[in-house]
């Protein structure tokens, strides 16, 4: 079984010099840099993509979780089918998450025990979470989606990634790619954090790897565009290719990481260790959510206003011409002065 569960540790480590670095980067960006066209250049063919201009979700391109689970998060939510949940509207998915009282399903969609009739878990808000499971996957490629984000304490919008096979083994042994996350928009910073009282308009990149929970590792960081998330569209990318991955949003880049810093302690079927790129060497799959409450953005209070739509105006999944088997060759605008987050380092037996 390949869990869902993400963020069992403290929220995510930032550094204020890199998150300065990528404010001056960003100065002056619109939200607006890429429009309708979908040719992007510098090698990249688009292989995938839904631009959600019919009149209902593809069932094609995505399948909808159903469960009242909590992601392993302690999320508050149950994720539904249902049109009230997602749908498609002036040319753009909608996922809206709500406030009703919902049962369902008490485990996730790929444990043995999961039974669809199931209604022994109860929770007070409702929202959708499409994936590209079993429909459509990728090893290397840019991942591009454009969004405009839903705000308020408790709400925890997700663009993001894991693997198809779990060849590794459970989470967070086979990685998790996190496009874009963000919490409690349009709410004052914590106190602890660098910006603290100031207004929250961050959305984080991350990476999640290592051993197993509750030895888990993760490395990321967070970025406050010039624009308001929750009130214009952006454009959230990863550029990733064999032993690098790259962040963007609106065509700048923010972030980058690389094979050095991460690892896995998991191994293949047959006993074998991944080489120096895994867990992030395999097929993954694409993941489209709004969560509420659970243990990283707390819960709503009562200022936060249901319902919440995060409207995603498009998904776009290109692969590298230039060399389709690693990704590398087509890197988009790289700023020279963004060096690679530190990550984790392996632990000594796997130095060896």
């Amino acid at each position: 079984m390949t869990t869902k569960s993400r963020h069992h540790t403290a929220p995510h480590a930032r550094s204020l010099a890199a998150l300065t670095v990528a404010l001056l980067a960003l100065t002056g960006c619109t939200g607006d840099d890429r429009g309708g066209d979908p040719d992007i250049g510098g090698g990249w063919e688009l292989v995938w993509s839904d631009e959600f201009d019919g009149s209902e979700v593809d069932t094609a391109r995505w399948d909808y979780e159903v469960n009242c689970w909590g992601g392993g998060n302690n999320e508050q939510q149950c994720y539904t089918d249902r049109l009230e949940n997602s749908y498609l509207e002036e040319g753009r998915l909608h996922i809206r998450a709500d406030r009703e009282n919902f049962s369902g399903p008490r485990d996730p969609d790929d444990a043995q025990s999961y039974r669809a009739d199931d209604t022994g878990a109860s929770r007070p808000f409702t929202s959708a979470r499409l994936r590209t499971k079993d429909l459509a996957d990728w090893t290397y490629g840019r991942i591009e989606v454009r969004a405009k984000l839903p705000e308020g304490q408790g709400i925890w919008p997700a663009i993001w990634m894991l693997s198809s096979e779990g060849a590794y083994g459970t989470w967070p042994l086979s990685g998790e790619i996190d496009i874009m996350e963000a919490i409690n928009l349009n709410t004052p910073h914590r106190p602890d954090h660098a910006l603290a009282g100031e207004i929250n308009n961050e959305v984080h990149g991350t990476l999640h790897y290592g051993q197993a929970w509750p030895n888990n590792r993760y490395s990321g960081t967070g970025i406050e565009p010039q624009k308001n998330v929750w009130e214009e569209f952006h454009t959230y990318a990863v550029e990733w290719e064999q032993g690098e991955m790259r962040w963007y949003i609106d065509g700048e880049h923010f972030a980058t990481q690389v094979s050095d810093g991460w690892f896995t302690t998991g191994s293949l079927e047959d006993g074998t260790r991944g080489g120096t790129d895994a867990p992030f060497d395999r097929p993954f799959y694409l993941i489209l959510n709004v969560a509420v409450g659970g243990q990283w953005p707390g819960p709503p209070n009562q200022d936060t206003v249901f319902p919440q739509i995060m409207q995603v105006e498009y998904v776009r999944v290109y692969e590298c011409s230039v060399d389709p088997a690693t990704g590398r060759g087509c890197a988009s605008t790289v700023n020279p002065d963004i060096e690679p987050l530190p990550g984790n380092q392996p632990p000594d037996f796997l130095q060896d």
